[in-house]
């Protein structure tokens, strides 16, 4: 049993016992973490949260068996004792499950900042009385907090493996292939598309390992492995700088840790060999 366990909106907003604050993308810690027993900031008052606050409240779910939720400040406040650290900064520095919380803190936020206005019509939106939506009064339309699909793949060729580095990171990890699933697309079908246009090879059979989520913003990571089955091995140089087969026995120690689903793809080609 997980520390966590997820809840949809809650309308009224049960009251809260922990407690996550955020801001600029920033999420505001105390030496003890980002979870907070009391709030350490005051929020305006009001019982609930409309569209034009100065910062809004949500229900998470909850951590430990008490109730968890996340509020918004639009300006950051210095707050003696603790600092405001990016999400990044937390992968592998806390547990995965606190994590993963507070990920979903930083998606829900988002989420209700970046939808305060209908994209349709341009009219203020409102919360939906029971979802986790926000809704236009003026032309009906709905949006609840999205998730896109990626999947992550590592192409294997036997004992080896294929590893490649980005171009927006020449000098960083050797890490899986990865991209979008575009609209109408199969995960599988868009692994298969993804290596072609990333590396120029051809994929055959496909092993489910697992899933993901990641929150850079709001992604849902699905991993495979991959077995190539044809073509010649060209980094398309626009996202690969680099692409190289490595055997299981020689991985470079600079592969992604295991706290993400591409360094989990890694240790899982290893430890079959």
């Amino acid at each position: 049993m997980t520390d966590f366990s997820p809840a949809g909106s809650v309308l009224p907003h049960p009251e809260f016992q922990w407690h996550i604050v955020v801001s600029g993308g920033e999420v505001l810690c105390s030496p003890r973490g980002p979870l907070h027993r009391s709030l350490p900031v005051q929020l305006p008052a009001g019982p609930s949260p409309s569209v034009t606050d100065m910062s809004a409240s949500h229900y998470l779910g909850e951590w430990c068996g008490a109730a968890c939720g996340v509020h918004h400040l639009p300006m950051r406040v210095d707050i003696p004792g603790c600092e405001w650290r990016g999400l990044r900064s937390l992968l592998g520095a806390v547990d995965e499950p606190l994590f993963f919380l507070v990920g979903r803190a930083m998606q829900v936020a988002n989420w209700d900042l970046d939808h305060r206005f209908c994209g349709r019509c341009g009219i203020q939106t409102v919360y939906h009385s029971r979802d986790r939506a926000r809704v236009c009064t003026h032309c009906s339309l709905a949006v609840y907090p999205r998730i896109s699909p990626c999947v992550i793949m590592l192409v294997t060729r036997g004992d080896e493996c294929l590893l490649a580095r980005h171009t927006r990171h020449p000098h960083a990890l050797y890490t899986a292939l990865a991209g979008f699933i575009e609209p109408g697309e199969s995960a599988e079908q868009a692994l298969a598309r993804e290596v072609r246009e990333e590396v120029g090879l051809e994929t055959g059979a496909v092993r489910y390992i697992g899933s993901q989520s990641w929150p850079f913003p709001g992604q849902l990571m699905i991993g495979y492995l991959a077995e190539v089955a044809g073509g010649a091995l060209v980094p398309d140089q626009e996202e690969i700088s680099e692409a190289r087969w490595f055997n299981r026995s020689e991985i470079p120690q600079a592969i992604p840790p295991a706290e993400t689903l591409s360094g989990q793809l890694i240790r899982t080609f290893i430890e079959m060999g």
